[in-house]
């Protein structure tokens, strides 16, 4: 009997034990874990050493390294890399760091990849009027600093054909701005004189054309973006529209004649140009330039330059220059549609 009544005293403890509501979580009472336990602690130094242990196992040499400073999380820093891919071609990389992680991956591209238009070279500082150079001497409008006044460090990027892209850096990643320009960006100019810069790109001219415009276009930065629909570029434009002359003939004196056909056609296409980015309407900047003579000899080039001053009055819309910022603008910079947030190691 007694081992009777251990066996039956065990069995009815077990029941009660098994049927109570006591439950066991490693995370305590609150039954799941916590946020914390999914980031890792910020820690910029472990993000570099991590940065260069990949550097040395791509084979990339360290060239730049830049330090900004974030809104309210501490340091970034900025580095640029260069290396030799496997047909012996020179490539490039940038790499930054916040202490929360690496924010931004681009570059090296592939050696066989045919597409080279991805943007993997740091460019430390903008030049105003000129295209970078990586031997100038830290600019004022460097890398790691606010170059727009958004609040948030920048980073400039250039691609092998010279095109730029600028990225904001936020602590826990990294938006491209988009950019809205009628030729690619290849520099940058400050053309309100308020001491931000604009970008800016020219219509590429092939060797001995005969009229060779200058094509000049810039983007503003405005709503989140840099664009050229914006009250900044629209005033630039507009007071090219009336031709190279315009200022010095507003000012008193007298506008010089153009010397040759040549001359009088390239100023004809510039102020065309300037009046459809200005948003003047396409039509009666089109019918202006259509009434200009066309000797045989210049008829090629300028239906050539022609059809992309066209083009220019296409994508650029007339009415009001400025474009109200889209909601939520201003926290975030607007990115392209389907863009990453940072650019994936090529």
């Amino acid at each position: 009997m007694g081992v009777l009544f251990v066996v039956f005293a065990s069995y009815f403890g077990c029941v009660s034990s098994c049927a109570s509501d006591h439950q066991v979580s490693p995370w305590g009472t609150a039954g799941k874990p916590p946020l914390g336990a999914f980031v890792a602690p910020p820690d910029l130094d472990a993000r570099l050493r991590a940065i260069d242990a990949e550097a040395a196992e791509l084979g990339l040499e360290l060239e730049v390294e830049l330090r900004g400073a974030l809104r309210r999380d501490g340091e970034v820093v900025l580095r640029g890399y260069s290396g030799t891919d496997a047909l012996g071609r020179r490539t490039s990389a940038v790499r930054v760091a916040t202490p929360h992680g690496v924010v931004m991956a681009a570059g090296p591209l592939d050696s066989g990849r045919v597409d080279r238009s991805e943007a993997t070279q740091l460019v430390p500082s903008l030049l105003p009027g000129s295209e970078p150079d990586p031997t100038e001497q830290l600019g004022v409008f460097r890398s790691g600093t606010d170059l727009n006044r958004d609040g948030a460090p920048d980073v400039v990027l250039r691609n092998e054909a010279g095109e730029l892209e600028i990225w904001a850096v936020q602590p826990f990643g990294a938006a491209r701005y988009a950019v809205e320009l009628a030729a690619p960006p290849r520099f940058s100019v400050d053309v309100d004189q308020d001491g931000t810069l604009e970008l800016a790109g020219r219509i590429p001219l092939d060797e001995g054309d005969p009229i060779a415009p200058d094509l000049l276009d810039v983007a503003g930065f405005e709503g989140g973006r840099y664009t050229n629909r914006g009250s900044v570029a629209r005033a630039f434009h507009e007071a090219r529209a009336g031709g190279p002359g315009a200022e010095t003939a507003s000012q008193g004196k007298r506008q010089e004649p153009p010397k040759d056909d040549a001359a009088r056609l390239q100023g004809a296409l510039e102020r065309a140009w300037h009046a459809l980015l200005a948003g003047r309407p396409a039509a009666e900047a089109l019918a202006a330039l259509d009434r200009e003579p066309v000797t045989p000899a210049l008829r090629g080039a300028f239906s050539t330059h022609r059809a992309r001053v066209a083009s220019a009055g296409a994508a650029a819309p007339s009415g009001a220059p400025a474009r109200g910022a889209p909601p939520g603008a201003g926290a975030a910079p607007t990115r392209p549609q389907g863009a990453s947030e940072t650019p994936a190691r090529r």
